[in-house]
């Protein structure tokens, strides 16, 4: 009973440590998983329409720390292969923000606002049009909650997934701006919105937070070892929290997962 009673415990100190450390678990993974379901476009100026967009395949994106922050969870948003129906062939640096986080939940919000001053050809419902496009802005948010560790839902060939993104925060927070010339000629201004976004992801996976400091999906001796033989040092491969020194806090991650898999 004892044994039962210490098991348990132990297993709801490791959720809850691998839980309040959402930021730390999406940075090892090191990956997103983004799949644009829906949304809505909108072209006013020299040139007025409007359509829905169809949904994308999900893409991959490698996580990055674009802004030298020291936080690797920004990246390169290609418009083309999110948005498809706009065909507009510009990779958008996204800097991630963590706006809150607790045990529980984080909130993240990617944002960028550049000037490409690029003529670029975009298709619209079939027609090619030479646009100038002088500004481009745009904001994701997600709410992102832990997971049971499991095989990406998305392609089974991809790293496994251990926390799920849901848009967050409505037009505000999630939309594309586009500001242009049209046939890249002065005086035919033309702004585009993409709004009433449906997306979704997913992302971390079996790392160091749940014990898997070596990245083999099996909490083992290996993991043990590793820890204990950079004990008391800075070795960003052992340090299973992500705090910057290898200590008990990382030597009980392990022990605490010892004989876990995922999925």
């Amino acid at each position: 009973m004892l044994r039962k009673v210490l098991a348990f415990g132990a297993l709801s100190a490791l959720i809850a440590l691998a839980n309040a450390q959402i930021i730390t678990n999406l940075e090892q993974g090191g990956k997103i998983y983004w799949k644009f379901n829906s949304g809505q476009y909108n072209i006013t100026g020299s040139l007025s329409l409007s359509g829905d967009i169809s949904a994308s395949d999900p893409i991959e994106f490698t996580l990055q720390d674009l802004n030298n922050d020291g936080l690797a969870i920004d990246l390169l948003l290609s418009v083309q292969e999110l948005f498809p129906d706009l065909g507009i062939n510009y990779d958008l640096p996204l800097v991630g923000t963590v706006v809150s986080q607790n045990a529980s939940e984080a909130i993240i919000r990617w944002s960028a606002d550049t000037n490409p001053n690029q003529c670029i050809t975009v298709n619209l419902n079939g027609t090619e049009i030479q646009v100038l496009i002088t500004r481009l802005a745009g904001t994701l948010q997600a709410r992102v909650t832990p997971i049971q560790c499991q095989n990406n839902p998305y392609d089974p060939n991809w790293q496994e997934v251990t926390l799920q993104f849901e848009e967050n925060g409505g037009d505000a927070n999630n939309f594309l701006r586009v500001e242009g010339l049209l046939f890249c000629a002065q005086g035919l201004n033309a702004v585009a919105v993409v709004d009433s976004m449906d997306w979704e992801a997913y992302g971390g996976g079996f790392t160091g937070v749940f014990g898997n400091v070596n990245g083999d999906g099996v909490v083992d001796d290996a993991d043990l070892l590793q820890v204990l033989f950079a004990f008391g040092s800075d070795d960003p491969d052992a340090d299973a929290n992500g705090d910057g020194v290898v200590d008990d806090a990382d030597l009980l991650t392990v022990l605490f997962a010892f004989g876990s898999t995922c999925p």
